[in-house]
């Protein structure tokens, strides 16, 4: 399908560079992939229409949050009861509502660790609460992490490199502005004295740094499955050995479930892969789109708040985002969670659809996925199967820069995608949302194709 002309849309894309330098959320790689930017007159469901009046299916869901779809109605009845007839704040620890408790059941009833609950604003803002926490149960200071996990933008968990002095502390290494995506000018230097970065699936680097620094060591946040770098799954009985050390050393593990919470299932990725952690950070897909996040986890790591450790904000627990949390979770959970099983017929269907594309074209093409996000790494062949680092991708064939060029084409025929190779499924995306991308993808990896034979994208 063939977008209108977008004269207004440039215009805009042009005054809102002079309004917002760098943008509302700025990285190296750029989000947009035209030249204009696509700004939204109205969305339904999964359908956007932009000020140009062109029609869209979005499998970005704002990069996790929309997971009901936009305008779910059973949710926006909900939220305007709410501004219509009460109070969208009511007083940060002073006053609370009924939502309170209906939202932090749901947690303790679906998600493996959560014995109580700690409300926070953005994943960003978790990530920091839980890491005190870890360091008030523990009295230890550094957090170990990995490379290509992403935990929000503050300066201790954003940017850094993997260090190359085996005689040293695994220390994160200060990046640039070309070997780092994450690198920023600007961030505190004493910051890297405050984690350990280490590569993601080395069983012999983990145990060393444990065995090592353990008594400096308060605690490892992770995602379990890489969301934010190609879906990278973890190793077979890597997840199983951060929990055994873990336990070995009272190290505090938390895994980062900001992106997989509510999106992989009801418990979060630590109920998929089947380990649980003693903490995990949440947001994201908890609100439905209003922002919330939260941190759960066994009771032992909430007794400091009654001890003298503090994790105020005004907006913490505001009712707004309650009952926006309250409702998505009962959404969610109705049925026993149906409308997962629901979701995964339309993931299966536009995953098999796209590889069989791939190969009618002889694109090479990697599928990695889990429920809700997938994602497609051109260059690397073998279908459906995971990928456990960034190495194996690049010495498999990944060439980022044919997904950039797919997801241009993918675009100009009407489908709105997220950049990083990946894809969300929402509960709104329906048989002819499949339809209609499975129709875009053929006529984008027939381009791609004739791209692939002209030498486009030789490296």
């Amino acid at each position: 399908m063939a977008l209108h002309d977008m004269k207004k849309s440039r215009e805009l894309s042009k005054r809102f560079d002079e309004l917002f330098p760098g943008g509302h959320s700025k990285f190296r790689t750029p989000f947009d992939v035209t030249k204009n930017k696509v700004f939204i007159d109205k969305a339904k469901g999964t359908r956007i229409w932009d000020v140009d009046g062109n029609e869209y299916v979005q499998f970005n869901d704002a990069f996790g949050p929309g997971i009901l779809g936009h305008a779910n109605p059973e949710w926006a009845a909900a939220l305007s009861d709410v501004l219509a007839n009460s109070a969208a704040i009511v007083g940060s620890n002073c006053l609370f509502g009924e939502d309170d408790i209906i939202a932090a059941e749901s947690i303790l009833r679906d998600v493996p660790c959560a014995e109580c609950v700690k409300m926070q604003i953005t994943g960003s803002e978790a990530v920091q609460m839980a890491i005190r926490m870890a360091r008030a149960y523990t009295g230890r200071d550094i957090v170990v992490r990995f490379s290509d996990h992403y935990h929000g933008w503050f300066d201790n968990v954003f940017g850094g490199l993997l260090s190359d002095d085996p005689d040293l502390p695994p220390y994160q290494k200060e990046g640039d502005n070309y070997n780092d995506d994450h690198w920023t000018c600007g961030r505190f230097s004493g910051c890297k004295k405050e984690t350990f970065i280490l590569p993601w699936n080395d069983f012999e680097t983990l145990e060393r740094t444990f065995d090592k620094y353990h008594d400096q060591i308060a605690m490892i946040h992770f995602e379990a499955m890489v969301c934010n770098t190609l879906g990278l799954y973890p190793k077979p009985g890597f997840l199983e050995k951060i929990r055994e050390l873990c336990d070995k050393y009272d190290i505090v593990m938390s895994i980062d479930e900001v992106i997989t919470g509510y999106r992989l299932g009801l418990g979060g990725a630590q109920a998929y892969f089947g380990v649980t952690p003693d903490m995990a950070t949440f947001a994201k897909a908890i609100g439905g789109g209003i922002p919330v996040s939260c941190v759960v986890g066994k009771r032992k790591y909430f007794d400091a708040f009654n001890k003298g450790l503090k994790g105020p904000g005004t907006f913490n627990g505001y009712a707004l985002g309650m009952r926006a949390m309250a409702t998505t979770l009962k959404i969610l959970e109705r049925d026993n969670g149906a409308c997962y099983k629901n979701r995964q017929k339309i993931q299966d269907r536009i995953t098999d659809g796209l590889l069989s594309i791939a190969d009618k074209y002889g694109i090479p093409l990697r599928i990695t996925e889990a429920p809700g996000v997938f994602f497609t790494i051109f260059g690397m062949g073998g279908g459906k199967k995971p990928v456990y680092t960034v190495k194996e991708a690049a010495d498999g064939g990944w060439n980022s820069n044919m997904f950039v060029q797919f997801r241009l084409y993918m675009q100009e025929a009407g489908i709105i995608m997220l950049p990083g190779e990946r894809w969300y499924i929402d509960m709104a995306h329906t048989q002819q949302d499949a339809d209609w991308v499975l129709n875009a993808a053929e006529s984008s990896m027939k381009k791609l194709s004739e791209d692939i034979v002209s030498g486009k994208f030789k490296k």
